[in-house]
């Protein structure tokens, strides 16, 4: 499994890959502003010249806000999500990061399971943030 930075050809699969699986997805613009933004970080792994999953998120002062993992349902139960998080916390780590948060669904037990193996753990709760679905924000002091 090698963990890469995500590059110009990646974005239109992380947009597909957005699409149908966030909520609110981000648009093929924004992934590719991210691209050129020193403050922000995506990972991905690919099978080939398929996305299988990938991470993003953004560095603000000491601390970094994971805004989506994604794993394609055909890569699920491959340890692809905790690889990229994992990879997540040892960048942090040498950025001098403090902290690192993430919004979860409250339905989501796979991914919270991850999370709190990672030793994330509780802050608080945003109702509604899925539409009818709550969110819970999970913090990693790092």
């Amino acid at each position: 499994m090698i963990i890469q930075r995500w590059c110009l050809s990646d974005v239109k699969q992380i947009a597909e890959m957005e699409q149908r699986y966030i909520y609110h997805p981000y648009s093929e613009a924004v992934l590719g502003e991210m691209l050129n933004n020193p403050s922000c970080l995506g990972l991905k792994i690919m099978d080939g010249d398929v996305l299988a999953a990938y991470v993003s998120g953004e560095f603000v002062i000491d601390e970094f806000n994971i805004n989506n993992v994604v794993v394609d349902k055909d890569y699920r139960r491959r340890g692809y999500a905790e690889a990229l998080i994992r990879e997540v916390i040892d960048r942090c780590k040498q950025s001098g990061v403090q902290k690192i948060y993430l919004e979860v669904a409250q339905n989501n037990e796979a991914a919270k399971n991850l999370y709190y193996k990672l030793d994330f753990t509780f802050s608080y709760e945003r109702k509604k943030y899925y539409g009818e679905q709550s969110a819970l924000v999970l913090v990693k002091t790092v």
